[in-house]
């Protein structure tokens, strides 16, 4: 049994120009010790995904339609919204985008991570202020004694990302998402965080689903990559198979439009277009009017995941033939 299931998720948002439907039947499992990369670009559903599993989607104007969400046998849209609020930060966790946003501005960081024992009811071996002060250390912050006093405006962009990294851990949990944590930080900065996280799973053997449109970071941290368009998954693989032959016209245009190094291609190959306004999807296939392999079938019938091999789902009518 996977440690993490989501069946057919459908969630959906009023807004002034209409109802869009932020995600229409996603589907995916992740596996404890696994790290699962929802890629694609903004606006796809990636972050509505978290949102969903942590019980955030904010209701009105947001609604999960219909869907499973099954974590360790229990299905989390039956439980009770306490008995899910107290399993969410406990046993699944979040890293948030934007730290400086996530975190309290008038309480001290070490009490804002002291604060997720005190809600959950934990009492940590040698007290929580010792584990406060440990959980700094181990994330790589000096003098973590006198730090755990400060506020987080007194941190660098990269500190206080580790501050949140540290709050989700503090439990232990079974799954950690997160969700774009090295946007807005310098490259270095970028290492140091995917370093910090790689090693954060490696310790604890949670599952891990990183939110992303980078794709040096997925290549650095993912095992398995489900990639994401207009609410909908559009293909699954391994991040090795990805890279060397990815099967959706989506997917070859994102690496495509990539910087790489190991090729002695000079210019980028961007993706035509824009992602399509979420109110008024195209019929059939989202992706058919910037897709350079659409045909009429494309404008007709709506492809869905079909197996293409070992751990290799496409949702493409005319999907790229394997090198």
């Amino acid at each position: 049994m996977a440690l993490l299931e989501v069946k057919d998720l459908r969630v959906s948002f009023d807004t002034a120009a209409g109802r869009i439907l932020a995600l229409n039947g996603v589907s995916f499992s992740l596996d404890r010790g696994e790290v699962l990369a929802l890629l694609g670009e903004s606006g796809c559903g990636k972050s509505v995904t978290a949102s969903a599993i942590m019980d955030l989607v904010p209701n009105p104007p947001g609604a999960i339609d219909q869907g499973s969400i099954c974590f360790d046998g229990t299905e989390l849209l039956q439980l009770p919204r306490q008995e899910r609020r107290d399993l969410c930060g406990d046993r699944i966790a979040l890293i948030f985008q934007d730290a400086l946003a996530a975190l309290n501005p008038v309480y001290p960081v070490g009490w804002q991570i002291a604060e997720m024992f005190r809600i959950h009811s934990r009492t940590p071996e040698g007290g929580v202020e010792k584990t406060v002060i440990d959980l700094l250390t181990a994330i790589g912050i000096p003098d973590a004694e006198r730090r755990a006093r400060q506020y987080p405006h007194e941190f660098s962009g990269g500190m206080r990302q580790r501050i949140m990294i540290a709050m989700a851990v503090a439990l232990e949990p079974d799954v950690i998402i997160a969700d774009e944590p090295t946007t807005a930080l310098d490259v270095t900065i970028q290492a140091q965080v995917v370093d910090l996280l790689g090693a954060v799973r490696k310790r604890s053997d949670a599952g891990m689903i990183f939110i992303t449109h980078d794709l040096g970071v997925v290549a650095e941290l993912a095992d398995r990559v489900a990639v994401m368009y207009a609410g909908r998954i559009v293909e699954t693989a391994s991040v090795f198979e990805l890279f060397e032959n990815a099967r959706h016209p989506y997917s070859v245009g994102l690496l495509a439009s990539q910087p790489r190094m190991d090729t002695d291609e000079d210019e980028l190959v961007p993706i035509p277009g824009s992602a399509p306004n979420p109110v008024a999807l195209p019929s059939g296939c989202a992706f058919r009017t910037r897709c350079p392999r659409a045909e009429k079938l494309c404008a007709e019938i709506v492809p869905h995941l079909e197996t293409v091999g070992a751990g290799r789902q496409v949702a493409c009518h005319f999907p790229v033939s394997p090198a």
